[in-house]
C-alpha cells in the first residue's frame, strides 16, 4: 500500500516531466511530440548549451592512498579503472541522467548484474559484473514520507525483461513458473502516458513483442539492508496488463554493495523539507510556453500583412498601370496625388517588443545563455564579454560542483565493487619514468588489494574531465605552458636534459588548428650563424635598451540587445521611434 500510494504522489511530477519533453521535441519530431509548432525552442537550446558544460565526456577517478608500500597497487587500479570506465561507456549513461535533472530528477543504480540484467542487455553485460543503470521517473518508487533519500525506509524501480530469462534463472524462487508475459502498457496504473509513448506513439500500443516479456520491480530497503525481487502485481495488484503471478517475492537477498545502497540520485534544486527536487526546466518552462505563444501569434499577423494602392476617383488607370508595371519601368501616371501606397497588417510591434523583453528574461533565469553559448556578443568589448562569461561559469559552477559530487559517488561504489571482486585481476601497462617507449605490464591480484582497506582509499573524480574541450582551447593551454613555463624555464629545463621540440610543436599547432599544410611551409634546417659584435663589427646589434609606446583601441560590436531595439523601431511605420500613428488618405 504504501508503494501504491508513492506512486500515485509522483503521478503529478511524471505529467509536468513528459509535457517539458514534448515541447523540447517539438512538433516535427513525432506524432506525439507538441500539439503545436515550437517556432522557438529555447527548452531544447537551454538543454543543448547547458548539458555539455555538465558532462560531455567519461569521467576518470583519482586513487591515493596514505600507506606508501601500496601506492604502486593504488596507482595500477586506478589505471585499469580508467579503463573500464571507457569500456561500459559511462559517458552516455551519465549524459542521459544529467538530462533526466535538468527536466525532474536523475537516478541511476550501481550494482551486480543478475541473470536477467544481462538478458535485458543483449549479454553484453556478465552476470555478477558491475553496472550502471539509468532508472526513468516512469518506473521509480520511493518512501514519499521521508524527508531527505537517506531518510527513505523503500526505494526502488521497474524493469522490463524477457519472461524465458526468469524462468530459466535458478536464482529466483519456484514461483518464477507461474509468471505470465505481459505488454509494455501507454499508461502507467496510475492513468498518466508513460515518457516512451512519445516516441513510439500509439501505432506502437498493443503490437506484439519480439518476445514474451514481463515487468519486475526491485525493492531495496535500507533500514533491514534487503533487496527485493517483486512481480509487477505485487506492487501495484491487478493492472489488467495481462501480467499474472505470485504474490510472495521472487527473491530476497541480503544487500551486498556499500553503504550507500544502489541508488545515486542527482538533484539541481532542493526543495526545503522536500525529497522530490525542483528541476531548472520547471522555471524556464512557462516562459517558453509564453514566448512560443507570442511568436506564433507574430508569425500570423506576419502572413497576413499585404501592400496595397489606395487611390481616389478618376485614377483607375493610373492604379492599374502601377499594379501591371515591372520593376524598373517608367509609366506615366496623371493623378499621383490620388495614389497612395499602404501597408496593412504585419507584425505588432509591442507584441514583438514584449517577445524580446520575455526572451531577455527567459536568458537572465537560465544564467545568461547566450554568453555561455557563444551565440552573440552581450557587449561591446571582448574584455566585458570575458568578465560576463566568468559571471556566468559562476551560476552554473553549482551544478557543475553537484554533478562531479554526484558522479564522485557513482564511482566510488564502482570502484568498491571491483576492489572486493574475489576473481579479477586487473592488468595494466606502466610506462617507464623518462622513457615512455618502454613499458612493463602490470597485475593486480585480488590477494594485493585485501592488503589495502577500501575505506583508506582517497577516490576522487578530476572533474575537469567531465567537459568537453575544443581543439583551440587546447592550443591555448598548450600555449600558455609554453610561454609561462616552458620559456621562463629553459635555462633550468636544459640543464636538467629537457629540450623543447620546436618541431612537434608546430606540429600539434597545425593539428589543432586543422592545418595540415603548415607542415608544407615549414622545414627543418640547420639553423644560420649569428653574427657577433667582436667578429669584425660587421653584424647588426639591437641596442641593448629600447623603448616602445603602444596605443590601444578597442572597436566592439554592438550588443544584442541595441540590435534588437533597432529591428523593432526599423519595423515601425515612417522610421518613428515613437508611437506608429494611423496614416490617412492625401488631401
Amino acid at each position: 500500500m504504501a508503494m501504491q500510494r508513492s506512486r500515485l504522489v509522483l503521478r503529478r511530477y511524471r505529467e509536468n516531466r513528459r509535457e517539458a519533453v514534448r515541447q523540447m521535441v517539438g512538433f516535427h519530431w513525432s506524432e506525439e511530440g507538441s500539439k503545436q509548432t515550437v517556432p522557438v525552442n529555447l527548452i531544447a537550446q537551454y538543454v543543448g548549451i547547458v548539458g555539455p558544460k555538465l558532462i560531455a565526456k567519461a569521467p576518470r577517478v583519482s586513487l591515493s592512498t596514505f600507506d606508501r608500500a601500496h601506492k604502486a597497487t593504488v596507482s595500477a587500479c586506478q589505471s585499469w579503472a580508467n579503463k573500464e570506465i571507457e569500456d561500459l561507456r559511462l559517458a552516455n549513461t551519465y549524459q542521459r541522467v544529467v538530462l533526466d535533472a535538468l527536466f525532474s530528477i536523475g537516478v541511476l543504480k550501481v550494482a551486480l548484474g543478475t541473470p536477467a540484467d544481462a538478458a535485458r542487455m543483449s549479454w553484453t553485460l556478465g552476470a555478477g559484473s558491475v553496472f550502471a543503470e539509468r532508472v526513468d521517473l516512469d518506473d521509480f518508487v520511493f518512501d514519499i514520507h521521508a524527508r531527505d533519500f537517506q531518510e527513505v525506509s523503500f526505494i526502488g524501480h521497474r524493469f522490463r525483461v524477457p519472461l524465458e530469462a526468469i524462468r530459466d534463472s535458478k536464482i529466483y524462487s519456484k514461483a518464477r513458473k507461474e509468471l505470465e508475459p505481459s505488454y509494455d502498457p501507454p499508461y502507467n496504473l496510475e492513468g498518466d502516458e508513460r515518457i516512451s509513448l512519445l516516441g513510439r506513439t500509439y501505432l506502437g500500443v498493443d503490437t506484439e513483442e519480439f518476445e514474451d516479456a514481463v515487468d519486475l520491480w526491485e525493492v531495496y530497503l535500507p533500514r533491514h539492508r534487503l533487496v527485493l525481487t517483486l512481480a509487477d502485481d505485487s506492487l501495484t495488484g491487478p493492472s489488467g496488463t495481462g501480467a499474472g503471478g505470485p504474490k510472495d517475492p521472487l527473491r530476497e537477498q541480503r544487500w551486498l554493495g556499500p553503504d550507500s545502497g544502489p541508488y545515486h540520485v542527482l538533484a539541481y534544486g532542493l526543495v526545503p523539507g522536500n525529497v522530490m527536487p525542483k528541476s531548472p526546466v520547471m522555471d524556464l518552462i512557462d516562459q517558453h510556453l509564453f514566448a512560443n505563444n507570442l511568436y506564433r501569434k507574430l508569425m500570423r499577423q506576419a502572413e497576413r500583412q499585404k501592400d496595397n494602392l489606395w487611390i481616389s476617383g478618376g485614377a483607375d488607370a493610373d492604379g492599374n498601370r502601377i499594379v501591371n508595371a515591372d520593376d524598373g519601368e517608367a509609366y506615366k501616371v496623371d493623378n499621383p496625388e490620388k495614389i497612395r501606397p499602404t501597408s496593412l497588417g504585419g507584425p505588432n510591434q509591442s507584441l514583438l517588443a514584449m517577445f524580446q523583453q520575455n526572451y531577455d528574461l527567459f536568458n537572465r533565469t537560465a544564467g545568461n545563455l547566450e554568453l555561455m553559448g557563444g551565440t552573440a556578443p552581450q557587449s561591446r568589448t571582448l574584455g566585458q564579454d570575458k568578465m560576463l562569461n566568468a559571471n556566468a561559469s559562476g551560476l552554473i559552477q553549482e551544478m557543475q560542483e553537484t554533478t562531479t559530487n554526484f558522479v564522485s559517488a557513482s564511482l566510488k561504489a564502482m570502484c568498491w565493487y571491483w576492489w572486493h571482486d574475489p576473481y579479477k585481476v586487473m592488468r595494466t601497462t606502466h610506462s617507464l619514468p623518462g622513457m615512455p617507449e618502454f613499458s612493463i605490464p602490470r597485475r593486480v591480484h585480488p590477494a594485493e588489494r585485501q592488503k589495502v582497506n577500501f575505506a583508506d582509499l582517497d577516490i576522487r573524480v578530476d572533474p575537469y574531465s567531465t567537459r568537453a574541450k575544443s581543439p583551440e582551447e587546447r592550443l591555448q593551454q598548450m600555449n600558455m605552458v609554453v610561454t609561462q613555463i616552458v620559456i621562463p624555464m629553459m635555462q633550468l629545463l636544459v640543464q636538467q636534459g629537457i629540450n623543447f621540440d620546436m618541431n612537434a610543436y608546430l606540429q600539434k599547432v597545425g593539428q589543432y588548428l586543422d592545418m595540415p599544410d603548415l607542415a608544407d611551409i615549414l622545414t627543418i634546417m640547420e639553423p644560420p650563424e649569428q653574427d657577433s659584435p667582436s667578429a669584425g663589427g660587421h653584424g647588426r646589434t639591437m641596442p641593448q635598451s629600447t623603448s616602445r609606446s603602444y596605443e590601444r583601441h578597442s572597436s566592439g560590436a554592438a550588443s544584442r540587445y541595441g540590435m534588437d531595439l533597432g529591428r523593432i523601431n526599423a519595423m515601425k511605420p515612417n522610421g518613428q521611434n515613437g508611437t506608429p500613428q494611423p496614416s490617412g488618405m492625401g488631401q
